[in-house]
């Protein structure tokens, strides 16, 4: 049977302890410089073409007091265009922007367009501004109908995980207007003091990683050298250095079952 030499043993270790020092689990990426909400909301945005997890969600640049509109009753939404156009005393009347209400997204579950299939045939426009209604679904349960521009964007960063399970999340950064906004649940938030403390937990877990890299890194070199210099004529100091070459394995055992349970916490 032919035996895997020291020197492969040891390389084949050291590869893989490159590798797991370097992943740190994060979905964000820590060492990015691109200017972050200092709460970061995150959740499920459905558009009229997909389905993806996001976060950094701004609506308006805004994640709180969002201004939205209360609907306009005082004409058949079908002739809102017309009556604005031929009486500018009752499109100052009609004008949403004069009761608008102010969300928090810490308070909103899910934001609905009302007519998510064809939007834009159901457009509100008013003083020359194009409206959608939406469906605010607090997290209290209660739903309330709004208006907000069509135009408002939206903005936040598409999660890409990829096809591999061990494989670092790609943000990709997304802006939209409100038209194309089907749907939007919130799923939670993270502060700027949750990402800082969980940036340095994983500092913290890298430089372990880094002292349990280079003590297997000795143990190895130990291993090699001991295997190297092993007397093939003397059985006392034969024994010797096989006891010793078994207290490293050990050793390097210990070492590699740490990396994993951080790996795995």
């Amino acid at each position: 049977m032919k035996l895997i030499s020291a020197k492969s043993i040891k390389i084949i270790a050291l590869t893989s302890i490159i590798f797991l020092t370097c992943w740190n689990g994060s979905m964000v990426d820590s060492n990015s410089k691109d200017k972050r909400p200092d709460v970061n909301f995150y959740g499920i945005l459905q558009d009229h073409k997909s389905t993806t997890k996001v976060e950094d969600i701004l609506i308006g640049g805004k994640y709180k007091q969002i201004p939205v509109y209360q609907e306009v009753h005082q004409v058949a939404k079908s002739d809102v265009k017309t009556s604005v156009d031929q009486s500018s005393s009752k499109s100052a009347e009609m004008d949403p922007k004069q009761n608008k209400t102010l969300l928090d997204l810490d308070e909103v579950a899910s934001i609905t367009l009302k007519y998510p299939d064809n939007p834009i045939e159901h457009e509100i426009k008013i003083n020359n501004t194009k409206y959608v209604e939406i469906l605010v679904t607090s997290i209290n349960n209660s739903t309330q109908t709004y208006l907000i521009e069509s135009s408002r964007d939206l903005s936040c960063l598409k999660i890409d995980q990829g096809p591999e399970q061990n494989q670092k999340p790609v943000l990709e950064e997304r802006k939209l207007n409100m038209i194309h906004v089907k749907n939007l649940e919130i799923k939670g938030k993270k502060s700027a003091q949750d990402v800082n403390q969980s940036k340095a937990r994983d500092d913290m877990a890298n430089t372990d990683k880094v002292e349990i890299a280079l003590k297997i890194e000795n143990d190895l070199d130990q291993i090699e050298k001991n295997v190297k210099n092993l007397p093939q004529h003397d059985p006392s100091q034969y024994e010797k250095f096989k006891q010793s070459i078994i207290a490293l394995l050990r050793s390097l055992r210990d070492q590699l079952q740490k990396m994993l349970h951080m790996i795995k916490n």
